[in-house]
């Protein structure tokens, strides 16, 4: 198990300079709205991702007028402290374990799994295709260094190709024989992509559909539909789509534009669900991918962000016991008063006051 002894904050966000201690179990973060919060389970994302889940960019995060961001987090792992440091600038960010600095980023990522609910996650159900890509990616990469190797490789081909039509709609000089070397060393690292993706959802939809119907009682089975927008003969309609590539300047098929569906009782749930049945589809996928990475032996922290509020406090008790007790959990809320006594009496209550 893995846990967040404690936490300092320096220039980040709203806070000039704090520190947090926590316990292995469950803390809940109370406070009013905009004191900062969401930007201590931010924080913490970001000790894991090394990336926000809400801003865009790293330089939204530093204190306005300062030059850098730090945050410092002590682990407890396998009964051994780890210190990791994070150091966020305009031009960057960098990232230490107990002292020593890793030379790439990627070093670094699949040290600590987070999974964070938040009330944004209603958009993976009917928000756009881009962050369900988003959601595939950032979680198979963390946990699967061919398919991040895969997806690095095809971004920077993509990113090839794209300016090969450009320039060639531009001039209308065809190096037919550079775009074809492209395309196919593209659609090679395609495949390996669509097959990554299809085995992901393939493990998570049994999970869904089991954490959906335990959090509404057996009223409501999720699963997930993969819609891969090119999942055979992958280099064969990649080559028969040059030409109209060229006139649309950029690459048409591909992973780049693959989308899944959550489904709830056999119907699209961004279509034909309420918001309540969409919350809970949103809620049985990440619980889903909590399991997904207990399996896989990861180490998770569990991150609930104003999420509570929106749950009866039957459904508060349900999503806990599926929680398994050996995660350490955090969760904001404006109030206590939202959470059961049965979550009260077995957690360390944080209360964050006007001093940032």
């Amino acid at each position: 198990m893995i846990y967040l002894q404690d936490l300092s904050l320096t220039n980040y966000r709203c806070y000039k300079k704090r520190h947090f201690d926590f316990m292995p179990g469950i803390n809940i973060i109370v406070g009013p709205n905009a004191i900062g919060k969401t930007s201590i389970v931010e924080a913490i994302h970001c000790l894991g991702f090394l990336r926000s889940h809400k801003a865009a960019q790293d330089e939204e995060m530093i204190r306005t007028g300062q030059e850098y961001a730090f945050v410092n987090g002590n682990f407890i792992r396998d009964d051994k402290k780890v210190e990791i440091s994070l150091a966020l600038t305009h031009k960057g960010k960098r990232i230490q374990s107990n002292g020593k600095a890793f030379r790439q980023l990627s070093e670094y990522l699949g040290f600590l799994e987070v999974v964070i609910f938040c009330p944004e996650d209603m958009s993976i159900v009917k928000g756009g295709p881009n962050l369900r890509r988003r959601f595939l990616d950032i979680n198979l990469a963390l946990t699967d260094t061919k398919y991040f190797q895969s997806m690095s490789k095809y971004r920077r081909l993509l990113k090839q190709r794209n300016e090969i039509l450009k320039e060639m709609n531009r001039n209308g000089k065809y190096d037919m024989a550079l775009l074809k070397i492209v395309t196919e060393s593209m659609a090679q690292e395609a495949e390996a992509i669509v097959r990554f993706r299809n085995a992901f959802i393939a493990e998570l939809n049994p999970l869904i559909e089991q954490k959906s119907m335990q959090i509404s009682k057996g009223r409501e089975s999720a699963t997930l539909v993969y819609f891969p927008n090119c999942s055979d003969e992958i280099v064969e309609k990649m080559l028969k789509s040059i030409k109209i590539d060229i006139q649309a300047k950029t690459t048409t098929l591909g992973p780049h534009r693959d989308d899944f569906r959550i489904d709830l009782n056999g119907v699209a749930a961004a279509a034909f669900a309420s918001q309540g049945q969409q919350r809970t589809s949103a809620l049985a996928l990440k619980l889903a991918l909590a399991e997904y990475l207990k399996r896989r032996n990861e180490e998770i922290i569990i991150l609930l962000d104003d999420v509570f509020s929106e749950l009866d406090k039957e459904r508060q008790n349900e999503l806990l016991k599926l929680i398994n007790s050996d995660y350490q959990i955090f969760i904001t809320t404006t109030a206590i008063d939202n959470l059961s006594a049965e979550i009260l009496e077995k957690s360390k209550i944080i209360n964050i006051g006007r001093e940032v």
